[in-house]
């Protein structure tokens, strides 16, 4: 996971660069001066106030509004026909969140058409039994947990063909456990994708936090495979070195 990196390198075509960014606002801007890189095949995170201002800077991450000033490009191109192609908005709210009484294999369906996927009722019932949801299927959308609804939104979001960076917003306000959509995040930032999400300052530490403690976590993990792997290599060769003399 990253929350700002160096762009001077070439960038990847799915390396999202949100140089200076402000959203007008009705009596002010929504966002201002909002810069960060998100690398392809990263996790960024951006703290953002709720609300509003999170759903402006998606919008215009995915170039789906004017911006006051700045730019936002996508592997160097910055047209808003080509930021549109590539972005998949997640859960954005009242734009692409889905309605909390829709069937669950409704909003399913919706997503997997969207992502030029087969979505026939047999697509569907397949993916609902591949995330063990098959009982949920009649049931309304806001009956899921929050993080398996956003985890599964992700994923979705993640089909679209044509689609380099997915842009998560306000994940937080549904309330629930963050790991679940945290793990989803990184692994489909190890697919290639660029994974963006604009939550608050305060889950952003957290997020942080987690991050790094499971940095160490896996750091430790290789010192300890690297230490039994030497000591395996060792005891192998004293058991070798004797044999002649046996």
């Amino acid at each position: 996971m990253t929350s700002e990196k160096d762009s001077n390198r070439g960038p990847d075509v799915r390396t999202v660069v949100v140089d200076d960014v402000s959203v007008a606002g009705t009596h002010e801007p929504f966002v201002e001066h909002v810069s960060f890189t998100a690398p392809a095949g990263e996790f960024t995170v951006v703290a953002t106030d709720p609300g509003i201002p999170q759903v402006a800077l998606a919008l215009a991450i995915g170039g789906r509004v004017e911006l006051l000033r700045g730019r936002v490009s996508i592997g160097g191109g910055a047209g808003l026909a080509d930021l549109q192609l590539r972005t998949r908005l997640v859960d954005v709210a009242d734009v692409t969140a889905p309605e909390d009484a829709i069937a669950v294999r409704a909003v399913v369906q919706e997503e997997l058409a969207l992502a030029e996927r087969p979505a026939s009722r047999a697509a569907v019932a397949a993916f609902l039994a591949e995330h063990d949801l098959t009982d949920h299927a009649g049931r309304p959308w806001e009956q899921l947990p929050p993080d398996v609804r956003t985890s599964l939104l992700l994923e979705l979001g993640a089909l679209h063909p044509q689609v380099r960076v997915l842009v998560l917003a306000g994940p937080e306000r549904h309330g629930g456990d963050h790991a679940a959509w945290f793990d989803t995040c990184q692994r489909l930032a190890g697919t290639g994708l660029a994974v963006v999400v604009l939550t608050t300052a305060a889950t952003a530490a957290a997020l942080a936090t987690e991050a790094a403690t499971d940095a160490d976590a896996h750091a430790a993990i290789d010192a300890a495979t690297d230490a039994a792997t030497t000591d395996a290599t060792t005891s192998t060769d004293t058991t070798l070195a004797k044999e002649p003399s046996a």
